[in-house]
C-alpha cells in the first residue's frame, strides 16, 4: 500500500512538473519565457527601435515528451487571423527588418503553434488546438 502511495506521487509530480514551454527574443536577448498560454499577459511591445538594435527574432519551442510520428508548425496571423508566416519545427525566426515589415502594416502580429500528426489518414481524425504562445504590438 505504502509502494502504491509513493508511485501515485511521483506520477503526479513527474506530470506536474513536465510541460511544454516557450521563449521569445531578440539575438539573444529573451523577451518572454513561459509555459502558460495567456493571451492578455503573454504580449510584447515591440518598438522600431528594436527592430534597429536586432537582428533576428526568434520563438523556441521547448516540448517536454516529443510524439514521434508528429510535426510542429509555428506560424504567424494578423489580428484578422490570415496566416502570415507559417515554418515547420520547434524554432519560428525572422529577420526584424521583416518583422518591422509586418508590424507596419497589420499593427498587430500573433504568434501560434499546432503539433499535427504526419500520417494523413490520422491528422483528419484528430482535432487540432493551435496553442498561442505570443502576440506582438507594434509601439
Amino acid at each position: 500500500m505504502r509502494f502504491l502511495l509513493v508511485f501515485l506521487l511521483s506520477f503526479i509530480t513527474v506530470s506536474v512538473v513536465a510541460q511544454d514551454s516557450w521563449k521569445v527574443s531578440f539575438d539573444k536577448k529573451i523577451l518572454l519565457k513561459t509555459s502558460t498560454e495567456d493571451a492578455e499577459k503573454n504580449v510584447l511591445k515591440v518598438s522600431s527601435a528594436d527592430s534597429k538594435k536586432a537582428k533576428i527574432f526568434t520563438v523556441s519551442y521547448i516540448e517536454s515528451s516529443p510524439q514521434k510520428g508528429w510535426e510542429r508548425t509555428i506560424t504567424a496571423y494578423d489580428d484578422k487571423d490570415n496566416e502570415l508566416k507559417k515554418q515547420k519545427g520547434k524554432t519560428f525566426t525572422i529577420k526584424t527588418s521583416e518583422l518591422k515589415a509586418l508590424l507596419l502594416k497589420y499593427k498587430t502580429v500573433k504568434i501560434y503553434t499546432i503539433n499535427s500528426p504526419i500520417d494523413p489518414k490520422m491528422k483528419s481524425q484528430v482535432r487540432l488546438r493551435r496553442v498561442h504562445l505570443c502576440t506582438l504590438v507594434l509601439q
